[in-house]
């Protein structure tokens, strides 16, 4: 996923979560998080986020549930797209990020073309750099779409990305730097559709600047995720992929093996084994447009869907 938000904003005042320095770790390198093996038991661990609100939620509700067991718990919210935090994960900066299937693959395997939800969870955790795992994939998907307004749907006969090759040249695309260069965005849509634009606005990841752009007909195209709610609300039409550029994103936990414990691991897949797609978007939703804190969703969110 392009990240991989329901407005993908970064929470206000989530650098005062309780954030550590970047130092620290097993300093390995980008190709190598280490080979120490799963421990028997951890008795702390550092969990971090990308930079949409979507991630720092699950993020919030993976440390809550491994406090409620115990487990010291340091935050490292919006840490920055996945180049940065898959970075911070592989020297030991943090130990366990929420990650999406597809979008993780394509990070690890670039070459990978598995649009099968279960193939592609199952290629993932094939191409992980040693030392890194994946624990049990959730139900909860957050898939990458490719959008226009229904005023541009109707105004061009837009109904699949195959349909933009005809009139890419006259629409102003927009979204973040990532949708820009990777295979799930402006890549895929050239290679596959034949999809060239009049020009390109790089602007967030399906945030507030991209909606508001969109909403204001200064960019025609842009790449929202399923799970936004505003997708509904405005009427936004969704373009259908035939060529299966944008892959498969269930919710998996990211987690570095030498703090892979069976408590921590049991206590995470308790926890993406409850979350829904239809959940994960009534959740964001509260944080997005109601302005609620991640934690304080988390919390309730917990509350409701005991582990145990």
């Amino acid at each position: 996923m392009l990240r991989s938000t329901l407005i993908r904003t970064a929470i206000a005042g989530a650098a005062v979560l309780g954030l550590a320095g970047c130092g620290g770790g097993d300093q390995l390198g980008s190709d190598n998080a280490g080979t120490s093996p799963a421990p028997s038991k951890v008795s702390s661990i550092t969990v971090g986020s990308a930079d949409f609100s979507e991630s720092q939620l699950i993020a919030e509700i993976y440390g809550q549930a491994l406090a409620a067991k115990g487990i010291e718990v340091k935050k490292k919210p919006n840490i920055g797209n996945r180049e940065t935090y898959m970075a911070a994960i592989k020297d030991g900066s943090v130990d366990l990020v929420p990650e999406y299937t597809g979008a993780a693959l394509a990070y690890f395997d670039k070459n990978s073309t598995e649009t099968d939800p279960d193939k592609a969870y199952d290629a993932l955790k094939a191409a992980l750099t040693p030392g890194l795992e994946v624990l049990d994939k959730s139900p909860a998907a957050d898939e990458d779409t490719i959008v226009v307004t229904k005023a541009t749907a109707d105004k061009y006969s837009l109904k699949s990305l195959a349909d933009l090759k005809a009139v890419g040249k006259e629409l102003v695309a927009g979204g973040s730097s990532e949708f820009k260069v990777r295979a799930a965005g402006l890549k895929g849509l050239k290679e596959k559709y034949g999809v060239e634009f009049k020009e390109y606005k790089t602007l967030d990841a399906g945030g507030p600047l991209s909606i508001k752009a969109l909403e204001d007909n200064k960019i025609q195209v842009t790449n929202l995720f399923t799970t936004q709610s505003v997708i509904k609300e405005q009427g936004l039409v969704q373009l259908d992929d035939p060529e299966h550029i944008l892959p498969p994103n269930n919710v998996v936990p990211l987690i570095r093996t030498d703090h892979k414990s069976d408590e921590i691991a049991a206590t995470l897949n308790a926890v993406d084994a409850k979350l829904t797609t239809d959940a994960l978007t009534d959740l964001v939703k509260r944080i997005d447009v109601g302005k609620e804190s991640a934690d304080a969703v988390a919390k309730d969110w917990l509350s409701k869907n005991p582990l145990s």
